[in-house]
């Protein structure tokens, strides 16, 4: 027999693997451990769409009514000044709304009253005084919203230079309470709007329905507006509204209704717009009522607060 014995190849081929394991190790080649099996978390729930906020409320405005400022916005200036009806423009009305009477020497005199004490510190009746005396007196003396510089009692040209190309102005011609009607004012306020080419830009109002038809039969061109106190309005509260305004377009021609905002309807403002007129009320100060005339429709608002009632308006 053969000192050497015959090895198997099943025996060769795992001494073959034992020595390629160990050189392995020894180059520092380690079989790479497995990778961990992944631990599931828990995923973060998913954030619900947020609500879509509910649309704002659509806030009304009335861009087409017209804003009157009362003698020139009287809360916020002294009334019937130059300096008020200058603060209306720059508040940007539509119109400003002024008072007139006649002096002793047949002025136009820009005051409410006839008799000069409650604005000025001055005293007397308009129609008793030249207007050179008139003017001395300071308009602003007794203005309750603070301090004002002086400020002189304006003719009514001097308002109407003021106004020209700025605004529409509403003149109102006053009649005196003593002995009535100023003669011959109706051709003097004509005549001073003629002069500074100024028709299409005035309306003239009264109270008295004489003044208004004298207007009309002077210069048929001239816009009128029939002033209705809150006492007529009571005193014919009890006639249906269109027979009231046929009543009124009867008696004065005027192309204007302007009733006071107390005794004014929705039913009236359908009246008058019915018949082809325009309605303006007045003095509307507070923000609801502002707002309640609006919402009637009518078609000029008269306010101590122009400011205000822009913001009503949404002007």
């Amino acid at each position: 027999m053969s000192a050497f014995r015959r090895t198997s190849p099943k025996a060769v081929l795992a001494v073959a693997a034992v020595v390629l394991t160990l050189a392995l190790a020894a180059c520092g080649g380690a079989a790479p451990a497995p990778s961990p099996t992944p631990v599931p978390t828990a995923s973060a729930p998913t954030p619900e769409p947020s609500p879509t906020p509910a649309p704002s409320p659509t806030v009304p405005t009335w861009p087409n009514i017209l804003v009157v400022a009362h003698r020139g916005g009287a809360a916020l200036a002294p009334e019937n000044t130059l300096g008020a009806f200058a603060n209306a423009l720059n508040i940007g009305v539509d119109m400003v709304e002024c008072d007139v009477h006649l002096s002793k020497d047949g002025e136009l005199v820009v005051m409410h009253d006839p008799d000069l004490s409650r604005t000025t510190d001055g005293k007397g009746f308009i129609y008793q005084m030249n207007y050179a005396d008139i003017r001395n007196f300071n308009a602003a003396a007794k203005f309750k919203g603070g301090p004002w510089p002086a400020e002189p009692v304006p003719t009514l040209g001097e308002v109407l230079d003021l106004v020209k190309g700025k605004a529409q102005v509403q003149i109102e011609i006053k009649v005196e309470k003593i002995f009535g009607r100023y003669p011959g004012i109706e051709q003097k306020v004509i005549d001073a709007v003629k002069a500074r080419d100024m028709v299409d830009d005035v309306i003239i109002i009264s109270f008295d329905f004489p003044t208004i038809v004298q207007v009309k039969k002077l210069d048929p061109r001239f816009k009128t507006g029939a002033l209705l106190s809150g006492t007529t309005l009571s005193l014919n509260a009890a006639k249906p509204h269109e027979q009231f305004v046929d009543e009124v377009i009867a008696q004065t021609g005027a192309d204007y209704i302007m009733p006071s905002s107390a005794g004014v309807s929705d039913l009236l403002v359908n009246a008058v717009h019915a018949r082809g007129l325009k309605i303006g009320v007045w003095t509307v100060d507070s923000p609801g009522e502002m707002r309640r005339m609006a919402e009637w429709g009518v078609d000029a608002i008269t306010t101590n607060d122009p400011i205000g009632l822009k913001k009503v308006l949404g002007k």
